[in-house]
């Protein structure tokens, strides 16, 4: 989920008496979102809770987090020591991931292969789409966060 969408959600969950700590590798881009309480590691985008098939290291980063976040009694962002074991994936963060998991079996970069941003909404499906449709427009910020 996007770190500026999940930012803005924790503030609405708060303002309704919800305590929030979210996760980021994207510090400019949380902090502009300004949510109550988030958690920095600098660690490659989708992997914010620790390199996979390292539970213990994941363990380790939630409980740390959620006790960092916790204790921030203003809104803010507190950081955590965590770096990944180097810097190269910060050349391009956005296909980091895909190209790890693709460079065993095919030993090419994967790259990024979103789609590009538009003001359109856009769907997964069909089906996606007409449930969009059937959500009357006044109740629709409402069913995006599950309420």
């Amino acid at each position: 989920m996007c770190h500026q969408s999940v930012g803005l959600i924790a503030r609405h969950l708060e303002a309704n008496g919800f305590p929030t700590v979210g996760f980021t590798s994207a510090r400019t881009i949380t902090a502009s979102a300004n949510p109550p309480r988030s958690v920095f590691l600098d660690l490659p985008l989708g992997h914010t809770t620790g390199p996979p098939n390292e539970p213990e290291t994941q363990r380790r980063i939630l409980s740390e987090g959620l006790i960092a976040g916790m204790a921030l009694s203003n809104p803010g962002i507190a950081d955590l020591p965590y770096r990944y074991i180097d810097d190269d994936w910060k050349a391009d963060p956005l296909s980091w991931s895909r190209r790890r998991q693709e460079a065993g079996a095919t030993k090419k970069a994967g790259g990024d292969t979103r789609t590009d941003r538009s003001d359109e909404p856009q769907y997964q499906s069909d089906d996606d789409a007409a449930a969009a449709a059937a959500v009357r427009h006044e109740d629709q910020c409402l069913t995006c966060i599950g309420l």
